[in-house]
């Protein structure tokens, strides 16, 4: 996986919720978890948003 130079904390931040959304969207895709894999796509999208927010603030 290649890592991304972040210029501040807050890139940092939304970059770690997007990775924890893909990751919590696996593992709900695995156990054939519905909700869980709805909440993992959610986080992830939020993390992405965040990520633009950040980038457009800098």
């Amino acid at each position: 996986m290649t890592t991304r130079p972040t210029t501040n904390a807050t890139t940092k931040d939304a970059a770690d919720r997007t990775t924890k959304g893909s990751v919590h969207e696996a593992i709900g895709t695995l156990m054939g978890d519905d909700a869980a894999r709805e909440r993992g796509k959610a986080q992830k999208r939020a993390g992405k948003a965040a990520e633009k927010d950040a980038s457009s603030a800098s």
